[in-house]
C-alpha cells in the first residue's frame, strides 16, 4: 500500500513538471513572438526618425528572434540601402523572397534596386513578378505595371499574345480531346459489332458499325467489317428465300414461291458488295 501511494505521488509530481515545462515553452513562444514584434516596431520607428544605427539594432534582435521571417529581412534590406550598403540589402531582399516566395515586397524593392543601377533588365524581371504575382487591384501591383510599360512599353501586347497562345492551345487540346473520345466511342461501336459479327447477327453488326462511322467516318477497318457485314446478311437473306421457295414448290404453291424467289432478287444491292475475307 505504501509503495503504491509513493508512486502515485512520483507520477503525480511528473505529470506536473511536464505541465510546467509545456506551459513554460507556450508561452515563452508567444512572448519571442510578440518580442518580434515590438522589435520590428522599434527598428522601424527609429528608421523614420533617421536613427539608423538603433533602427539596424532592433532589426537584429528581431533577427535573431525570427530567423525565417521575410518581412524582417525585406525591412533590413531597406534600411541597408539607407546607409548606403547596396550589396547587404540586395542579399536581404533575395533571402526574403527564399524565405516566402510570395511574400510581395522585395520583389519591388529589388527591381528599384536594380533600376537605380541601370540594370534594366533585372528591374523588369522582378517589376514584372511583382506585377503578376499581385492582386491586379494592388495599387503597387498597378505601380509596378507602370513601371514595367517604362521599360518594356510592348509588355501588354506580349501579355496579349502569349493569353492568345495559351487560349490556342486550350483549345486545341480541347478538340484533341474531343476526338480522341471520338475515335474511343468508335472503337467500342466497332468492337460491339464485331461481336453481333460472329454470332452471325449481320444486322446488328451493321447498326454497330453505322455508328462507328458517324463518329469517324473514314475508318477504313470498320468500312471493310461493314462490307463484310453487309455481304453475310445479302448471303443470309438469299438462303432463307432460296429455303423457303423451295419449300412452298414442293408443297405445291408455285405463286407463293414465285414472290420468295422474287424477293431473292430485291434483297441484292444494287451497287457492288466488296468480299472482305
Amino acid at each position: 500500500m505504501q509503495l503504491f501511494i509513493r508512486t502515485s505521488r512520483i507520477f503525480s509530481t511528473l505529470l506536473f513538471a511536464i505541465s510546467v515545462v509545456t506551459f513554460q515553452s507556450s508561452v515563452f513562444a508567444d512572448g519571442k513572438e510578440d518580442s518580434l514584434e515590438q522589435y520590428r516596431a522599434l527598428g522601424y520607428e527609429e528608421q523614420h526618425k533617421g536613427n539608423f544605427n538603433e533602427a539596424l539594432n532592433y532589426y537584429i534582435k528581431a533577427k535573431d528572434l525570427g530567423l525565417n521571417n521575410p518581412i524582417v529581412f525585406n525591412d533590413m534590406g531597406v534600411l541597408y540601402e539607407q546607409i548606403g550598403l547596396p550589396d547587404k540589402a540586395k542579399q536581404h531582399y533575395l533571402e526574403a523572397i527564399k524565405l516566402d516566395s510570395k511574400y510581395l515586397p522585395p520583389y519591388l524593392n529589388l527591381a528599384y534596386f536594380y533600376l537605380h543601377k541601370g540594370d534594366q533588365q533585372r528591374a523588369a524581371q522582378y517589376f514584372q513578378s511583382r506585377y503578376e504575382l499581385g492582386d491586379k487591384d494592388d495599387p503597387w501591383a498597378q505601380k509596378a505595371k507602370q513601371e514595367l510599360l517604362k521599360l518594356r512599353p510592348r509588355y501588354e501586347e506580349e501579355l496579349v499574345a502569349q493569353k492568345a497562345q495559351e487560349l490556342s492551345q486550350e483549345v486545341v487540346a480541347q478538340v484533341q480531346k474531343e476526338f480522341s473520345d471520338q475515335v474511343n466511342r468508335s472503337k467500342e461501336h466497332y468492337k460491339i459489332g464485331q461481336s453481333y459479327y460472329k454470332k452471325r447477327k449481320y444486322q446488328q453488326a451493321i447498326n454497330e458499325y453505322n455508328k462507328a462511322l458517324v463518329l469517324t467516318p473514314k475508318n477504313s477497318t470498320v468500312m471493310k467489317a461493314r462490307q463484310g457485314a453487309i455481304l453475310e446478311l445479302t448471303k443470309q437473306k438469299l438462303k432463307n428465300h432460296s429455303d423457303e421457295a423451295i419449300k412452298l414448290l414442293s408443297a405445291g404453291k408455285p405463286n407463293a414461291a414465285k414472290n420468295e424467289i422474287q424477293k431473292m432478287l430485291t434483297a441484292i444491292p444494287n451497287k457492288p458488295i466488296v468480299n472482305s475475307k
